[in-house]
């Protein structure tokens, strides 16, 4: 098992940029390929990330990332897949393996334009014991409308290969407006325990925070601000899962478009038939779209 990942902290001192129909984004491709600013004008959608450099088990909360080869957390970091038992390596001082391993690596670009741009991840087998090596990509592109992001995975093995992947944005919304028709209760680790049937039509940043799993929510969400400002989020059905994350008292709010549901793997070897657990056969790709719509206050226009 490879865990030099957490032994280096990442280098996120690089930064690219693209920009279009009055957007501007930016890049951190050494600091786990992720998004470091997403702004239109002095208006910050997402919160920026100005570190340059972190332990790899430390994230910041701010920026977006990317989930790959699965997201969230996988119980004991241990799952079952074809009849073989598989181990991962957890993030010191997490009991529970999450978000796969791909925001602790760097990213290569690719395809760089003024508009657009294109980050990838090849990772070998091994790598915090995920035992299938794969190729991800991150596709983005600015335009009038928004932010749109095309994420695809290969697998490079010679097995299937059980995936999920989405992308974990710390937005600076004040609330998240959305038609959702199923919870997933959880445990004090959060983990699911089940599913039920239940519409949710919003979430907000509170002093208590929130940690909410969601699926059959249409693929469709709206972000407010209290200035006016608004981000409709457009999902393919592909990102079956959503997350709605905020600490208490904090200044962000994660709404995360994802294929699988926390444990998914584990979940569907018990049975659970709703998890969003996709498998990959060997040389296959899988990829999937969703829009960040930028919508800025009339008086704005």
């Amino acid at each position: 098992m490879q865990d030099y990942l957490f032994a280096d902290p990442l280098d996120a001192s690089e930064r690219v940029a693209i920009a279009g129909g009055g957007h501007q984004a930016e890049f951190a491709p050494g600091g786990g390929g992720r998004l470091t600013r997403l702004s239109t004008g002095a208006h910050d959608w997402i919160v920026p990330l100005t570190e340059t450099r972190w332990p790899a088990g430390e994230w910041p909360r701010a920026g977006s990332y990317p989930l790959a080869p699965y997201s969230n957390r996988i119980r004991d970091g241990v799952f079952t897949f074809d009849g073989a038992r598989h181990t991962l390596q957890s993030v010191p001082g997490r009991p529970h393996a999450i978000h796969g391993a791909g925001l602790f690596q760097a990213w290569q670009v690719r395809n760089h334009a003024a508009d657009s741009i294109d980050l990838v991840l090849n990772q070998p087998a091994g790598v915090l014991g995920w035992p299938w090596p794969f190729e991800c990509v991150q596709r983005y592109r600015l335009d009038a409308r928004g932010l749109s992001l095309s994420l695809s995975i290969a697998n490079l093995s010679d097995t299937p290969m059980p995936f999920g992947f989405g992308i974990h944005p710390y937005f600076t919304a004040e609330r998240v407006t959305l038609n959702a028709r199923r919870l997933w209760t959880a445990d004090a680790d959060g983990l699911p325990t089940g599913s039920r049937v239940k519409h949710v039509r919003e979430l907000r940043r509170s002093a208590d925070g929130c940690d909410t799993y969601l699926s059959q929510w249409e693929g469709r969400a709206t972000l407010h601000w209290t200035g006016g400002h608004e981000l409709a989020l457009h999902a393919d059905p592909a990102f079956a899962h959503l997350v709605v994350y905020t600490a208490p008292g904090s200044d962000f709010l994660c709404v995360e478009p994802v294929t699988n549901v926390a444990d998914a793997f584990n979940r569907a070897a018990d049975g659970d038939t709703r998890t969003g657990m996709r498998t990959l056969a060997p040389g296959a790709r899988f990829s999937a779209t969703c829009l960040l719509g930028l919508s800025l206050p009339r008086a704005s226009r």
